[in-house]
């Protein structure tokens, strides 16, 4: 028995390695369960394995999608999809250096950050997928206490200066900076919905912290999951951000 439950293991690491070989830059994470904020949803919620790009798409990436889709170039890509802030610091940064290449791209609109993904066969993941993933433990050694101090203390120092993509922490799937770095778009974002502007409090909406926000939720002192639902609640699909990219995820075929 010992021998058959090992040769398991060994054959559904194989296929976690295959999937990753054939999709470079992402990880395999496994189907498993995850308890969402709102109580309302369900207890606890079921994700299928997915693929997820191991990092956020940096602005190297995102240029050679405009470069070759030039509808989404800052100059030509349409309102309706973009707001005037969209890709904004390409043109303040000066001089584009290797740094700008390797940092995140944000001033990204949903639409755009849809688009490249399914430019690359892929598609943006959806609120489950990227909860689930998020909540990942770090990987040991990093001097990290937890992930909730950790966020609690970006959010602390939005105004401090960007970083490179992947250059905060890894979690247990081998995903970098799934907090900590920039805020990310998933494909039903607006599944949580408020009425506040974000934009005008450095990112965090204002009502958040109102007392019938708590009522239902599985955590009530979740301070860092609180500001990330409504955030998403604040935001529309042509919206562009200082801190807002995203990362993209694939299907596992069954």
């Amino acid at each position: 028995m010992k021998r058959i439950v090992t040769s398991a293991i060994f054959f559904l690491l194989l296929g976690c390695c295959d999937l990753q070989a054939q999709h470079p830059g992402m990880k395999t994470i496994p189907a498993g369960t995850y308890k969402p904020l709102m109580k309302t949803v369900a207890d606890e919620i079921t994700v299928g394995s997915f693929l997820l790009d191991e990092k956020p798409v940096t602005n190297a990436q995102f240029k050679a999608f405009t470069d070759a889709r030039a509808e989404w170039s800052p100059t030509r890509v349409k309102a309706l999809f973009a707001d005037n802030q969209y890709l904004q610091h390409w043109d303040s940064s000066g001089a584009w250096t290797d740094e700008i290449d390797l940092m995140p791209v944000v001033y990204v609109s949903w639409f755009a950050a849809k688009a490249y993904c399914s430019w690359l066969g892929k598609r943006l993941p959806t609120l489950d997928e990227w909860e689930y993933a998020a909540a990942g433990k770090p990987e040991p050694g990093q001097n990290i206490s937890s992930t909730e101090t950790l966020i609690l203390n970006w959010y602390s120092r939005m105004s401090g200066e960007n970083h490179l993509s992947g250059s905060i922490y890894r979690n247990e799937y081998g995903l970098w900076d799934m907090h900590g770095l920039v805020w990310e778009w998933v494909y039903d974002f607006n599944r949580v919905v408020s009425n506040d502007d974000s934009r005008n409090s450095e990112e965090i909406p204002s009502g958040l912290f109102c007392g019938s926000a708590s009522l239902n939720s599985a955590g009530a002192s979740d301070y860092a999951s609180f500001i990330r639902y409504a955030f998403r609640g604040s935001i529309t699909g042509n919206y562009t951000m200082r801190r807002l990219g995203f990362r993209c995820a694939q299907s596992v075929q069954q």
